[in-house]
C-alpha cells in the first residue's frame, strides 16, 4: 500500500523533533527564551527586515517542508522502495536495538516483497532528484519575482529621479512636484529594500529546509550503502 502524505512527512525529522530526541538522549531539557525576550526579538516580519540590511542564514520553514514532502508524496513510486523501507524503520523506533540491526531486520522483512539494497538506493536517488527539481522551480520563481517586483521598482526610481532632475533644471516653480517625486522615491526605496529582504529570507529558508530534508536521505543512504558492503 502506498504511503500517504502524512506518513511520508513523518519520515523526516524536523527541528522540533530533534529537540525532543536530544532531551530524551541527554536527559536535559533544552533551554528556551523567556516570553519577555521573545517579545523583544519577534516583532512583525516587516520590522525584522527593516532592522537588518542583509538577511540571515535562514530558518527551517514548515510551509516549505510541507511543499517538499508533498512533492515526494506526489512522486511516490509504486511498490516497495526507500519510503517503505524508512516507514518500516520508523515503526521500530521504540525497539531498543542498534540502528544497523534495525535496518537489517527491515530489509530482511521487505526483501520478501522484492526490496533490495540497490532498489532502496536507486529510489532514494530518485527522490533526491525530485527535491532538486523543486529547488530549480523555486529558483525560477525567485527570478520571476525579482524581475517582476524588484526590477520594476528599480525602473520607477530611475524614471522619477530623471524627471526630478529635468524639472529642477528647467522650471524653478515646479518645486512642489519635485518634492512629491522625491517622497515617492524614498517610499519606493523602502519598498524595494523590504521586497528584496523578503525574497532573500524566503530563499534562505528554502535552502535550509531543502538541505535538512535532502541530507537526511543522503545520510541514510550512506548507512544503507554500508550495509551493502558488509
Amino acid at each position: 500500500m502506498a504511503l500517504n502524505f502524512n506518513k511520508i512527512k513523518g519520515l523526516f525529522i524536523v527541528p522540533d523533533d530533534e529537540k525532543i530526541i536530544n532531551e530524551k538522549t541527554t536527559g536535559k531539557k533544552q533551554e528556551t527564551k523567556s516570553p519577555e525576550k521573545k517579545i523583544k526579538t519577534t516583532h512583525s516580519s516587516t520590522a525584522k527586515l527593516t532592522q537588518s540590511k542583509t538577511p540571515g542564514k535562514g530558518d527551517f520553514n514548515k510551509q516549505i517542508f510541507e511543499s517538499l514532502t508533498k512533492a515526494i508524496s506526489d512522486a511516490n513510486l509504486p511498490g516497495e522502495d526507500y519510503l517503505e523501507f524508512m516507514a518500516a524503520l520508523k515503526a521500530m523506533e521504540g525497539i531498543n536495538l542498534d540502528e544497523k540491526v534495525k535496518m537489517q531486520t527491515v530489509l530482511a522483512t521487505l526483501s520478501t516483497k522484492g526490496l533490495t539494497v540497490q532498489k532502496i538506493i536507486e529510489s532514494a536517488d530518485y527522490y533526491v532528484k525530485v527535491l532538486e527539481n523543486e529547488k530549480e522551480k523555486f529558483k525560477q520563481a525567485m527570478i520571476n519575482q525579482t524581475e517582476g517586483k524588484v526590477g520594476n521598482k528599480h525602473k520607477q526610481i530611475k524614471d522619477l529621479e530623471e524627471k526630478s532632475r529635468q524639472k529642477a533644471e528647467k522650471i524653478k516653480n515646479l518645486t512642489d512636484e519635485i518634492n512629491s517625486n522625491t517622497s515617492k522615491i524614498s517610499k519606493l526605496k523602502k519598498d524595494l529594500e523590504t521586497a528584496d529582504l523578503k525574497i532573500k529570507s524566503t530563499e534562505n529558508n528554502f535552502n535550509v529546509t531543502y538541505e535538512h530534508v535532502a541530507n537526511q536521505i543522503k545520510n541514510k543512504i550512506d548507512k544503507i550503502k554500508g550495509m551493502a558492503t558488509n
